[in-house]
Order: structure tokens, then sequence, then C-alpha cells
């Protein structure tokens, strides 16, 4: 009897101790839960100059309400060190206040945090060391009735979204992103109001503004909670020096970066530096870095693609909604430029049914007979397709095809044509309406043809290259060939053939 009523004894005094220990660690409350941070922030001597700022703009009187705050207050020290060039504002105030709760202890690694100026700043833990935008907090108070402070000895200032960085440090790439800009019909918010002629939904139309760039890549003009972008680009001075290397090295008539073509630019240098350099979250420059010279570094980009990382990112800079990076040292790729510019023949063909083509609709064709133009596939063809178009036999009237090559600069190039040996003709060859070459398919039949640098093409498997000198062009993009059909040729087969156009550039 005595040993059950031992039993119970101990485990009343064990629930009792648990009681007591719960309550010790959920219950109680620390002393200062019943005063106003407001008034906590206002006896710390150390931070009087922020509470001067506060008083100046009405802040205080946020604090006469139930609502909770945390506010990250710069020292004195920091104050003083930063009136000395700039001016408290409103919109910094606003910054520097949060109207949640911001416990250290929950939060590990990185997390975006919404300041009164609806801007997100990046709050960060690294092994009990906080930090607000990166800089360094030195002190984190207890919990108040109403929220909490954070000490700091610099003045963090608004980060500006990566849209507001990237205009202010290259306006071409702002440029290019407003560019991206379409008008479109939103059905949702459009009231459909009949039908038109030809049946079609005739709406009471609201239109939105739809950004390519930003539905690709990452909308940069935006700023969320859970997502942010990295985005390497250099700045406006990096980017015109190197474009300005660019048109030095290429020996044609330009001369400084204010002589590269916008549209090349947009066209081939923009979309390549996209895909090089925008990384979905926070990519800290460690991540960028090989370990050794033999090592190689990719990374996933935002589009999802591996991507080879062969520059260095510096002058980190944090963004609202991500991280910008300047280039250690920036330089165009010369295969962007100083490379051939290969055309397929097949591109001038379009698919209008099962094995049956058409010219496309940029190429203009000239002919007295209409012969159906086909893409052959020959898989030991460039692209294993060839364009044809075969003439009836002995065939003397008008055929030409006329068509523009994109993307060329103004400079000397060889063109070289690859051709079937075995189709016959006599045609000329105009680049902007000059003539550049006469060719007979019958020159093929020695076993070789010369090319203009001298050397000799022999056939390969029933195909052989032509070329000839193009010096003509003055603009970039202005490369008009046209093809003109002058005479049959001694084989059976007259026509016309094309595996490729290759534009090598010939300093």
């Amino acid at each position: 009897m005595e040993s059950k009523l031992t039993i119970v004894i101990i485990i009343i005094l064990l629930q009792f101790s648990c009681k007591k220990d719960w309550d010790e660690h959920y219950n109680s409350l620390p002393a200062t839960i019943n005063v106003n941070v407001w008034d906590a922030v206002q006896k710390d001597q150390n931070l009087s100059m922020f509470v001067n700022s506060i008083k100046e703009f009405r802040y205080d009187t946020l604090f006469l309400t139930n609502n909770t705050y945390t506010l990250f207050t710069p020292t004195n020290d920091a104050m003083t060190q930063f009136l000395e060039s700039g001016t408290i504002t409103r919109s910094i105030l606003d910054y520097l206040i949060s109207d949640y709760f911001v416990q250290s202890g929950n939060i590990q690694g990185k997390r975006k945090i919404q300041t009164l100026a609806e801007k997100f700043a990046l709050f960060m833990n690294n092994g009990g060391l906080t930090f607000f935008d990166e800089v360094p907090l030195d002190f984190e108070s207890p919990l108040y009735r109403n929220g909490k402070y954070f000490k700091m000895s610099k003045v963090a200032l608004p980060k500006p979204n990566l849209y507001e960085y990237i205009a202010s440090t290259n306006p071409i790439l702002k440029n290019y992103i407003d560019s991206q800009d379409s008008i479109i019909l939103d059905k949702e918010l459009s009231r459909p109001i009949g039908f038109d002629e030809h049946g079609n939904t005739i709406y009471d139309t609201v239109s939105v503004t739809w950004n390519l760039f930003e539905e690709n890549f990452f909308a940069v003009k935006e700023e969320f909670r859970f997502k942010t972008a990295t985005i390497v680009f250099p700045k406006e001075e990096n980017y015109n020096a190197a474009l300005t290397a660019m048109a030095t090295s290429m020996n044609s008539v330009y001369n400084d970066y204010r002589d590269i073509p916008l549209d090349w630019q947009n066209k081939i240098l923009m979309p390549y530096l996209l895909e090089h350099g925008v990384f979905e979250n926070m990519v800290e420059p460690e991540e960028f870095i090989k370990l050794s010279s033999r090592d190689t570094v990719k990374l996933k980009n935002i589009l999802g693609d591996s991507v080879v990382i062969d520059y260095l990112p510096v002058e980190k800079t944090i963004c609202s909604n991500g991280y910008a990076y300047n280039y250690n040292n920036f330089k165009i790729p010369d295969t962007l430029y100083a490379g051939s510019t290969k055309m397929e023949g097949e591109w001038l063909l379009k698919n209008i049914g099962i094995n049956r083509y058409a010219w496309n609709e940029d190429v203009t064709v000239i002919n007295d007979v209409s012969f159906q133009p086909i893409k052959e596939l020959i898989p030991i063809a460039s692209n294993d397709t060839i364009m044809r178009v075969s003439f009836t036999y002995g065939y003397t009237g008008r055929y030409s095809i006329e068509f523009n090559v994109d993307n060329l600069f103004p400079r000397k190039y060889l063109m070289a044509i690859k051709t079937h040996v075995n189709v016959g003709g006599v045609f000329d060859i105009f680049m902007n309406d000059q003539l550049v070459k006469t060719f007979n398919y019958a020159d093929f039949k020695k076993g070789y043809v010369y090319s203009v640098t001298g050397k000799r093409y022999f056939p390969q498997s029933a195909f052989c290259l032509f070329d000839c000198w193009v010096e003509n062009l003055t603009e970039y993009g202005k490369a008009k060939i046209k093809i003109v059909y002058k005479s049959p040729g001694t084989v059976l087969s007259n026509g016309i053939v094309i595996d490729y156009i290759d534009f090598i550039p010939y300093n």
C-alpha cells in the first residue's frame, strides 16, 4: 500500500514539474511585453537622431495604434555619416520600417521582407549574424507590445528593382526591354458585343501591355516575396567600350560603338547576353568561380538551358527583386560578328502541303514558265536538305530569284555557293544589283573549279563550291542577291540548286 502511495506522489510531482517547465517556457512573458516599442527606441540615446527624423515626418503617430512594427534603426554615428552627403526622406523612413514582426530566429538564410515603402528588403541570418540588405544588424531588441527594433551602423537605402537599376546603368538594355512591349486584348476584362460578317467575335476591348522580355525571362519591373532573379549585364561604359573594340577589329567602315547597328545589337548581341546572363534566384559570386583553370563552370539559365560561364561577374548590386552584376572585363565574342554567315538554300521555301513547297513571301521570282521549287532530303547536304528548281530540257526563257540575306556587316566577303555539279545552266549573280559572278555549270566538267582566291574546289559526292568577291555592302543588312538564268547548260538537267550560301569575312 505504501509503495502505491509513493508512486502516486511521484506522478503528481512529475506532473507539477512538467507543468511548471511548460509554463516557464511557453506562458512566461518578457518584462517588455507591456512596453510600446516607440518608447523603448526613444529611451536609447544612441538612436536620438533617428528618433528626431521620425518625429519630423510625424511617423511617431504609427505607434498610437495596435499595429505591429519592426524598425531597422541607424545609430547616431550612422546618421551623422549619411547626412554628410545625403538627406533623410520619407521614402528612406518607409524603407526602414516594416509592418510585420521580424523574428530573426525563425529565419535561416535569406528572406524578403516587405517595408512600408512596399519595396522588399533582403533580411539574412547567417549562423546567428543578421543583415538588412547586407548591412550588419548590431543589436536585436526583445519583443515589445507592438513590435521590436534592430540597430545598424549604416543607413540602408531603398533598393531599385532590376528594371530601375538597368535604366540607370545601361539605357541600351532598358530600351531593348521596352521595345518588347505589345498591346494585347484582355479577353477576361473585355466584353463580347457581337459578331462581324465573318463570324468573328467583336469585343468591347480592354487592352493590356504584355512584354515579351518579361514573359520569357523575368518580370524585372515587379517585386515579389518569393521570386528573384540574377542579371549579369555590362554597364553602359563597358558595353560601349566593347562595341568600339569590335568596330576597330572588323576592318570595315565602322569606327566606334556609335557605328554598330542597333538592329544587330537587338537581334544578335542582346539575346546572346541575356541567355548567358539571366538566372533564377540570387546567385552568389562564388557560384560563378572556377575551382581550377581546367574546370568549366556551367549554370542553368532562367530559360532552363545550361550555359558556359566564361566571364567574371563583379560589382554585385542588391535590387529589390534580385541581384545585378557588371562584367569584370566585357568583350563581345568574335563568333558573333567575325565568323561566316551561312544561309541554307531551303530557307527560301515554305511548306504548302505534303512534299509540296513554294517560295517564301520575301523571295521575288521572275519567270516565263512557273517551275515548282522543292526541298530535297540529301543526308550529305549542309542541313540534310537542299533547294532545287528543275527546268525543262533546253529551257531558254526567263527565270530569276531575288532575296535578302540578313545580318551582314558592310565589309569585304568571299561569297561561296555550294551547289550540285550535275545541274546545268549559265547564271549571272548580282549583289545589290551589281554583277559579281557569271557562272557556267559546265565548268565543273573538268573536275574542279578555281576559287577567286586561287585555290581549287573539287567536287564531293556531286556537290561543289564556286565563289566570288562581294565588296559593295555599304549598310548593315542591305544584302540583296539575285540569281538570273541566262541559258541552258551542256547537261540534260538544267535548273538551280542551292545547298547553302556562305559569306566569309575577308580582311
